[in-house]
């Protein structure tokens, strides 16, 4: 099979201009509006309440994607706005010029769900001769203006590539031009869709992670809202296939046991190194003196970005650089000892440190603790993977010459992709006591060794690639010794 295959796995013992780590954000859930087909792009809070609406109290994603946005971490965000089977959309029929009217253009709204009562269409005379003009405003506001439509199929066709709100459907008007034009009107509202969302289940939610294509990017995932116990399963899985890190947390008002139960059903050797789970809910405001408590993976995943924006994904994202700017506090106060039990039992706490809210671990639910006890080397191996292979594709189908010189090109493009990493810090170089550098913490293997014969014959070309991540400081020991007044210190 023709392409770009890479592979990770984990090597124990002794031993870029590749942007530090991708900060998006993918989040599947229920909202307002939005595409129920495609994953829909968000890069601010205006575009999150263009795009998927506003606070609804049966979602989570509009206070969580607001936290990302908010916390001035987070950057890119994707939804897969989520429906039931029986979904439908607000609609509005337009009539003719005729002198007995009849129905000539449908007017729809883009997506299912009862938002679209907050629409109104209005028809004008064109700008030109034998036109006409769609006004849509959302909440008595123009939002989207359409001018010299000429025919009922030009509705059709403008709205489907320009608009974000409606569609058009030319309903073939027997009138004679100009007559089949649609008539004259003041704004006109739209009927109510439904969403169905009482069919939606967390199984529907765990589906829709579909959406999210793995050539969308490494990243972080979530299903905010939902329990780890009910979509946990699915983000795994989703992370596995797609190189991403998914976030987790427990139900509203778990207690610490139930929170290191919800890790215990997740942890895996296999597979848990993608996956975090986060403890407890936080606090965030609403508007005025306001707020309420929501799930934390919106402020968690705004962390990540904040640390991957500063170094890479080998940066945890706890600690000072996750001191909250947005979020209020956390649901309950952890003490120094429930922290510990909750890190000792793979579960990443959010405290109060010094007054201020703040992520204070970066576990993996992994239960090989010795490779992935945290996620920066899932996180890292996630990256350099994803980048690897678009570097890489440029040599797809190349001619393999008997000198090396294509195997030589694909030694040297890795090595361009790792030794920044090192530079940056993010791979752990091992240095002599005189500073000389005795490895440089990757290592690439393009040999004959690697490159038998057969293995070329076959129309593949190999390449071996070993890193080894940098560790992170989780705690940092100091000793105090009081020396007496005759003694050396």
């Amino acid at each position: 099979m023709p392409g770009v295959v890479v592979r990770t796995a984990t090597r124990s013992g002794p031993a870029t201009d590749a942007a530090p780590g991708e900060a998006r954000y993918f989040v599947a859930g229920l909202t307002e509006l939005g595409d129920t087909a495609a994953a829909i792009r968000i890069r601010s809070t205006i575009e999150l309440e263009q795009l998927t609406g506003t606070r609804v109290t049966y979602g989570a994603i509009y206070d969580d994607l607001r936290t990302f946005f908010e916390e001035g971490g987070g950057s890119e965000a994707w939804v897969a706005r989520v429906v039931g089977a029986a979904a439908t959309v607000g609609t509005l029929s337009l009539v003719d010029r005729a002198v007995a009217p009849v129905a000539t253009v449908r007017i729809d709204a883009a997506n299912p769900g009862a938002w679209s009562t907050r629409l109104t269409v209005a028809v004008e005379a064109g700008s030109n001769a034998s036109t006409y003009r769609l006004r849509v405003h959302l909440d008595g506001a123009q939002v989207e203006s359409f001018d010299n439509l000429a025919t009922p199929q030009d509705a059709a066709d403008t709205l489907l590539s320009r608009s974000v709100y409606i569609r058009a459907t030319n309903l073939g008007s027997a009138s004679v031009a100009p007559l089949n034009l649609p008539a004259i009107a003041g704004p006109v509202a739209l009927s109510a869709g439904t969403d169905d969302r009482a069919a939606v289940t967390a199984t529907t939610v765990g589906n829709a992670l579909g959406r999210f294509s793995a050539d969308l990017g490494t990243g972080a995932v979530a299903t905010p809202g939902y329990a780890s116990s009910q979509t946990g399963a699915a983000l795994r899985t989703h992370a596995i296939a797609t190189r991403r890190i998914a976030l987790c947390a427990p139900a509203l008002g778990e207690t610490i046991i139930g929170a290191i139960a919800a890790a215990d059903s997740l942890a895996t050797v296999d597979g848990g190194e993608h996956v975090g789970l986060f403890y407890p809910w936080i606090r965030i405001p609403t508007g005025g003196a306001t707020s309420k408590l929501v799930s934390p993976e919106g402020y968690v995943a705004a962390c990540r970005s904040r640390a991957q924006r500063e170094a890479g994904p080998w940066r945890a994202p706890a600690g000072e650089i996750a001191i909250s700017a947005f979020v209020l506090g956390v649901e309950r106060e952890l003490t120094r000892a429930e922290g510990d039990q909750l890190d000792e039992e793979r579960v990443s706490a959010i405290r109060t440190i010094n007054g201020t809210t703040r992520l204070y671990g970066w576990r993996s639910l992994s239960t090989d603790e010795a490779n992935y006890a945290l996620l920066t080397g899932r996180d890292t191996l996630n990256l350099l993977a994803v980048t690897a292979k678009a570097r890489l594709e440029q040599y797809v189908f190349h001619t393999i010459d008997g000198r090396g010189h294509l195997l030589r090109d694909v030694e040297a493009e890795l090595v361009g992709l790792l030794d920044p990493l090192r530079q940056l810090g993010g791979l752990f170089e091992r240095i002599s006591e005189d500073g000389t550098s005795l490895d440089p913490g990757y290592s690439v293997d393009v040999s004959p060794a690697v490159n038998t014969p057969s293995v070329l014959a076959s129309n593949e070309i190999r390449a071996v690639v070993a890193v080894r991540v940098s560790p992170v400081g989780q705690l940092v020991s100091l000793t105090i010794v009081k020396a007496g007044l005759g003694a050396t210190v």
